[in-house]
């Protein structure tokens, strides 16, 4: 790992701590200070909310949802009822979030549960801890506010992309805004995430951005990311990581008077600064994604509707196949781009298995488009209905694929 960066890694995560707090004492004996823990620990049971002062906040969601699907490939339908791939899935999903705040500090926690509907094709123990992380400002300003804030959430509620950021980040975040009346509200967001921590790999994102230009309604923003700070023994581990992507996004958002809705216009490109010529991409760079959409309306009481439309396009070598958030080519294979399968990172004694120009999959390489539509039903329960079509972007990469999918969900909140 780079000296620097893994100085500068150590230096955040020591800097954290020493932004809420006055000072820090420590005892060479361990025993003692788990002891002193336990204790701190067993004082907060004892007390109230309302004598700890702070805001609480507990809501959920429980979901219930229909897949039609459809996937092709080099002709074959993907969909085998008697390999246990069914065309049709329905899918029982609770969240539960807890959010407690004080006048400087904050946490916020997501249990996702979401398990597969059936009597001897249901389960019954996905269990994830989809969001936990605390939060602390450092500066509180009239105009101007940074917050440090560490653990865990999805990049994509923290960073702006259709296409990528479809990982888990795991690291610290720090927060500058800075709102300037005439020009604008001007933001940095940035951090280190971990990668892979058996192999002290870690990963840097950042994105600053300038929202509502000039009182105009337009913004911009501009996003980097950088995989490639490790080294495999493995070549092909490697280049699975061969990733330093720029994003531009653009967009402007407006008001229709005559429906009294809140519209959206937005675009974005990313590129692949890593990305070389190779023999699965037929000797070309395949570095560069792009999308381009529209959304309108707001949910906020009954009969509310808002819907989207987006198109796609993704190169093969645009985004970590990993990290895809994208439209996508389907769901039936974990195949991914460079290896047969995309959840396999290798490790020093372990190899995953390489693919070809002709077996090349993965979630990239693919454009098409998707249109959303929701309507409240209730002040909490919302119908959502969504439909994605893709197909293979660059003919000469992998076989020739395409999909399908149409889902229909019910969201009852509170």
């Amino acid at each position: 790992m780079n000296p620097f960066r893994s100085f500068l890694f150590l230096t955040l995560i020591s800097a954290a701590p020493l932004a809420v707090a006055d000072t820090i004492e420590f005892d060479d004996s361990e025993d003692t200070d788990i002891r002193a823990l336990k204790e701190w620990i067993d004082t907060k049971r004892q007390i109230s909310l309302k004598e700890v002062g702070g805001d609480l906040s507990l809501s959920g969601e429980v979901r219930t949802e229909f897949q039609a699907t459809w996937e092709e490939k080099d002709g074959q339908n993907q969909f085998v009822r008697d390999k246990g791939k069914p065309a049709r899935g329905f899918d029982i999903e609770f969240n539960l979030m807890l959010d407690y705040r004080t006048e400087r500090t904050w946490a916020s926690v997501k249990l996702e549960f979401d398990d597969s509907a059936g009597v001897f094709s249901g389960s019954f123990n996905n269990i994830s801890l989809e969001r936990a992380y605390w939060g602390a400002r450092a500066v509180d300003g009239d105009d101007l506010t940074f917050d440090i804030e560490v653990g865990r959430r999805s990049m994509s509620s923290i960073f702006d992309s259709r296409v990528q950021f479809g990982s888990i980040f795991d690291g610290i975040l720090l927060r500058y805004n800075h709102a300037f009346e005439k020009v604008g509200d001007f933001y940095i967001h940035a951090g280190p995430f971990v990668v892979n921590e058996n192999r002290d790999h870690f990963g840097y994102i950042g994105e600053l951005g300038l929202l509502n230009i000039a009182g105009t309604g337009f913004y911009t923003k501009l996003s980097f990311i950088d995989w490639a700070t490790k080294t495999y023994p493995s070549k092909l581990v490697t280049r699975r990581f061969d990733f330093i992507n720029s994003q531009l996004t653009a967009g402007y958002r407006f008001k229709v008077q005559s429906i009294k809705k809140i519209g959206i216009i937005y675009s974005g490109f990313v590129w692949n600064w890593k990305a070389k010529r190779r023999k699965i991409t037929n000797q070309q760079r395949e570095n560069w994604a792009v999308y381009a959409g529209m959304s309108m309306g707001q949910l906020l009481k009954q009969w509310d509707w808002a819907f989207d439309l987006n198109y796609q396009a993704v190169g093969a070598q645009a985004v970590p196949d990993f990290d895809a958030a994208g439209l996508g080519m389907g769901i039936t294979s974990k195949n991914g781009f460079l290896v047969q399968n995309v959840s396999a990172l290798g490790d020093y004694e372990n190899k995953p298995t390489p693919n070809t120009i002709n077996t090349a999959g993965g979630n990239v390489n693919f454009h098409g488009f998707a249109i959303s539509f929701d309507l409240l039903l209730t002040d909490k329960l919302d119908m959502q209905q969504r439909y994605v079509h893709t197909w293979r972007l660059n003919n000469q990469i992998g076989p020739d694929r395409s999909f399908a999918q149409y889902e229909l969900e019910f969201i009852y909140s509170w």
